[in-house]
């Protein structure tokens, strides 16, 4: 019975002497970390080099044809009524003669009329007076002619029109006795060469638009689009109303070619992750496996360029028990305090336990040292 008594008091003596007196909780730094890492991209890399920092890239094509309509600037007057008036024909022959409808008169700068209905020229006659022959009356007859032309070209001076083409010239004569006046102009909108620049101007513009939207609807599944690599060709403008077409509208079409490329997000976070193991603080270790990508800028071409990425990671400090149990033995709670938060890796202390206790004990049975991430 005493004997027992006595391990009792033994084990009880032992617990209260050999039991943790405190407890150091220690709760690592969690923190985002930013990295920086630079790539080639290209067409002809394989996946055997990404981890080289050599990515390869999937080029895509689209063709298409845009349409644009805008309105002429151009101005133009053109013929609207043609001239009308009347032009005598003069027969110094012996006989009738016959002009058709449609004979066409002119004057000498070459404005040309025709005749609306045929007529017939009487042959001369001799005047007398009182029996004797006092001279000639050339025949004439009067008909109405219309110019060619519309438009104010018609208004002519009279005795302007003194051509007859054809036969007749050799038997006629012709003249217009008054001037002709109602011939009229009229204002039209043209196609002039401002008309085309600012529709290649608005095409090319829409095309840039247009390719900026194609773009985006070309990404396919776990790929990455590198627009700053887009390249856009277009073809020749071709106009449907030429220039000098009379329009109030000039419609253009306009071929082009898109050409971007895609990078795989596989392969872009496999390279993330090896260089993410690189640029780790030390003392420091990923909470997951997630990386984002804040920012990819892509510079050169589709053949080869360079892909600059800004990314981030959730980290952790990794704790090293020895070394906190090291660092805080034999001092009080506030210098052990002070001591920790000089360690990257450490975030929050706490201290829990015997409420008498001062200072830290040296001995490492007396010290719990808890981290709650390790459960």
């Amino acid at each position: 019975m005493a004997l027992g008594v006595t391990c009792f008091s033994l084990l009880v003596a032992a617990y209260f002497l050999f039991r943790p007196r405190i407890n150091i909780i220690v709760h690592p730094t969690v923190k985002d970390h930013l990295f920086h890492t630079v790539a080639t991209v290209g067409a002809n890399f394989g996946e055997r080099e990404v981890i080289q920092g050599k990515l390869p890239i999937k080029v895509l094509e689209k063709q298409e044809e845009l349409n644009v309509s805008l309105a002429t600037t151009g101005r133009k007057r053109v013929g609207h009524v043609a001239a009308k008036g009347n032009a005598v024909f003069i027969n110094s022959g012996v006989t009738p003669i016959i002009v058709p409808k449609g004979t066409v008169v002119s004057t000498k700068a070459g404005i040309k009329f025709i005749t609306s209905k045929p007529v017939v020229v009487p042959k001369k006659t001799t005047r007398y007076e009182l029996g004797v022959p006092m001279g000639e009356v050339y025949g004439q007859a009067e008909v109405e002619v219309e110019a060619v032309e519309k438009g104010t070209i018609g208004n002519v001076e009279k005795q302007m029109i003194t051509k007859i083409e054809g036969h007749l010239a050799n038997t006629l004569h012709v003249v217009n006795t008054q001037r002709f006046t109602s011939g009229e102009d009229r204002s039209v909108a043209v196609v002039q060469e401002e008309d085309l620049r600012r529709a290649e101007v608005e095409a090319k513009r829409q095309v840039a638009l247009r390719a900026e939207s194609e773009v985006k609807g070309m990404v396919e599944e776990g790929y990455l689009l590198l627009p700053e690599l887009t390249e856009t060709q277009t073809g020749q403008i071709r106009a449907e109303q030429p220039l000098g077409t009379e329009s109030s509208t000039l419609a253009v079409k306009l071929t082009y070619k898109i050409r971007t490329s895609l990078l795989s997000k596989t392969h872009l976070y496999k390279w993330l992750e090896h260089n993410l193991a690189q640029t780790l603080p030390t003392g420091f270790r990923p909470i997951t496996n997630e990386i984002a990508c804040r920012e990819v800028k892509a510079e050169g071409n589709l053949e080869t360029a360079k892909v600059s990425v800004l990314a981030m990671a959730k980290i952790r400090g990794e704790i090293d028990h020895e070394k906190i149990r090291q660092a805080v033995a034999g001092k009080s709670l506030q210098q052990a305090k002070e001591t920790l938060a000089t360690f990257p890796e450490v975030g929050v202390v706490e201290f829990t336990g015997d409420p008498t206790i001062e200072q830290i004990p040296k001995q490492n049975y007396q010290v719990r040292l808890i981290v709650p991430s390790e459960k």
